[in-house]
C-alpha cells in the first residue's frame, strides 16, 4: 500500500472521487429520466368512450381501434370491437362483441362466463379467478398464464347479450400493478 500523501494515492483517490461522481450523476439522470417518463405516463391517462358499446374506461394513452369477424358457430360472426394502447411493458385492450338473442338467451350469465373463460384461457393455465359485480351485471376476473414471461389479467362482463373484455398483457404480476387495477377499476356503463 502507498502512503496516502504519495503520488499514485493521490491519483487513486482522484480516480475513485470522478467514478463516484459518475455514478451520482448517472443515479441522477436516471432517476430524473424515470420520473418524467412516469410523470408523462400518467398525463396520458384518459377517458375512452364508446356509445355503441355503451361503456368507458380510462386507458394510457390514445387506443388504436379494431374491428375483427369473430367465428360465433353455425358458420356465423360477429364483430368484436377493440380498443388497443401499448405501453412499455404492457399492452391494454378493452373490447366488445354483441351476440345474437339465440346465443346471448341460451344460458345463465354464470354459464356464459364460463364458457368465455375456458375459451380464453385454452392451451394456457388460469388462476386467482374470482366473481365480481358491475352493478346487477355478472363478471369474472382471472389470470392467464400464457408462458413464463407473458402474463394476461383478464376481467369479463355479460351485460344484455354483450361479452366485454378487459385485458392487460405483460410481465408476471401484472395483474397486481396499479396501472392495470385503474384500468379494471374504470370500467362502466354509460347508460344503465
Amino acid at each position: 500500500m502507498y502512503p496516502l500523501n504519495s503520488p499514485r494515492s493521490r491519483v487513486r483517490i482522484e480516480r475513485m472521487e470522478q467514478y463516484r461522481t459518475m455514478k451520482k450523476r448517472a443515479f441522477l439522470a436516471g432517476s430524473a429520466a424515470l420520473l418524467t417518463s412516469g410523470a408523462a405516463l400518467a398525463q396520458g391517462w384518459s377517458d375512452y368512450r364508446s356509445e355503441e358499446g355503451n361503456f368507458h374506461i380510462e386507458m394510457p394513452g390514445a387506443p388504436k381501434l379494431n374491428t375483427a369477424e369473430i367465428p360465433i358457430g353455425n358458420k356465423e360472426t360477429a364483430p368484436m370491437k377493440e380498443a388497443v394502447v401499448r405501453v412499455p411493458g404492457a399492452a391494454y385492450q378493452v373490447s366488445y362483441i354483441a351476440y345474437p338473442p339465440r346465443i346471448s338467451g341460451a344460458a345463465s350469465a354464470d354459464v356464459m362466463l364460463d364458457t368465455f373463460r375456458n375459451s380464453m384461457s385454452s392451451g394456457n393455465s388460469y388462476r386467482n379467478e374470482t366473481k365480481l359485480m358491475l352493478g346487477r351485471f355478472s363478471g369474472r376476473e382471472f389470470t392467464v398464464v400464457q408462458s413464463p414471461t407473458l402474463n394476461i389479467a383478464v376481467r369479463i362482463y355479460w351485460i344484455r347479450g354483450k361479452l366485454y373484455q378487459l385485458m392487460v398483457s405483460g410481465a408476471p404480476g401484472i395483474e397486481a400493478k396499479p396501472d392495470t387495477r385503474k384500468f379494471f377499476d374504470s370500467f362502466g356503463l354509460i347508460k344503465v
